[in-house]
């Protein structure tokens, strides 16, 4: 049965299921979900056992014995299946059939396709358990960084919490790593800015679709061989890097086209939906100085071209891109 994240640990105290089954994009967020699993059944008369898939597909006897047997020297038993696949799905089918069993088992995996033998067994059955764990929202990884942050008794801004979530990307086990680098390195600073985050956070490097936009419109051709290098190596698509410098030229000549009748500048700026993030406000108003009207049309006009060439030249769009970009990032504005 699907089972959202608020219910898992209630049930688990409940015993209302025989297995369950974690799995999703989120490799952090598994693993704690499975935590979270493990220590709401276990206590000091619990023994833990951990197998992977590999493992139980060559000795496919071995998960039915030790769930359905008892402890030799614990009360009840969890089991710890790593890295579950969908060819271990019927030696589980044959396993998991004593509901009264004081054992507990724990499937962890990745991504399960809404085809696999292995999730479309755990959602059919009422005894089991299944949770999927997908990306970190935006949302979720400002709250996990205000509890973290209140939980060690350092007040935080809106502003931080933006800033923190812009740099740190929506995998958990990544971001609890992160915060727990800043923490460290924030722990005996009484009070603290923008900057001093940022000294911590650009130590990672973990560039994204900002920096490759910023890197353009400032005319930084070697931070933007960096980024895009790394955006390549991540599997970003060479039309998602198009698309997104496009949009950023389209705020640019947005402003520029107020300007030009007649607003001010600070009015034009509160136009734009979304803003512009708070730390790059001021990059952002020199790029408007220097990328003008006639100008911002040609480079949209231009990665438009680039676009639909790199569609018919699937092979070669990475090189037609970049080479592209760079020569965005070295015009001569005046």
């Amino acid at each position: 049965m699907k089972i959202k994240a608020y219910e898992l640990k209630s049930l688990v105290e409940k015993n209302k299921y025989a297995a369950y089954l974690i799995y999703g994009q989120n490799k952090g967020l598994v693993r704690e979900k499975s935590q979270v699993i493990i220590d709401a059944y276990k206590n000091d008369q619990t023994e833990i056992i951990k197998f992977e898939n590999d493992e139980l597909i060559s000795e496919p006897e071995k998960l039915a014995n030790e769930f359905n047997t008892f402890s030799l020297t614990a009360e009840k038993k969890i089991l710890h299946i790593l890295n579950t696949k969908d060819n271990l799905t019927e030696t589980i089918t044959n396993t998991v059939t004593d509901l009264d069993s004081k054992n507990l088992i724990v499937f962890e995996t990745s991504e399960l396709t809404p085809r696999s033998k292995l999730r479309k067994f755990f959602e059919k059955e009422k005894h089991l358990g299944v949770l999927a764990c997908y990306f970190d929202t935006e949302r979720d990884v400002q709250e996990l960084i205000e509890s973290t942050f209140k939980k060690e008794n350092i007040s935080i801004s809106r502003d931080i919490v933006l800033l923190i979530t812009k740099y740190l990307g929506n995998e958990r086990h990544i971001i609890k790593s992160e915060l727990e680098k800043i923490i460290l390195y924030l722990k005996d600073k009484k009070e603290f800015k923008a900057e001093d985050i940022l000294k911590c956070l650009s130590q990672n490097e973990d560039y994204g679709f900002d920096d490759l936009n910023y890197s353009i419109s400032d005319g930084n051709v070697v931070k933007l061989d960096k980024v895009i290098n790394q955006l390549y190596l991540e599997g970003i698509n060479p039309v998602a890097l198009l698309r997104s410098v496009s949009k950023h030229f389209q705020k640019i000549l947005f402003i520029n086209q107020k300007l030009d009748s007649g607003m001010n500048l600070s009015e034009s700026l509160t136009q734009l939906k979304p803003p512009i993030f708070f730390l790059y406000i001021n990059q952002f108003k020199e790029q408007v100085k220097k990328w003008k009207t006639t100008l911002c049309y040609k480079v949209i006009e231009r990665i438009l071209e680039t676009e639909e060439i790199c569609k018919m030249n699937s092979k070669i769009a990475k090189i037609i891109c970049w080479r592209t970009l760079r020569n965005i990032a070295s015009i001569k504005y005046s």
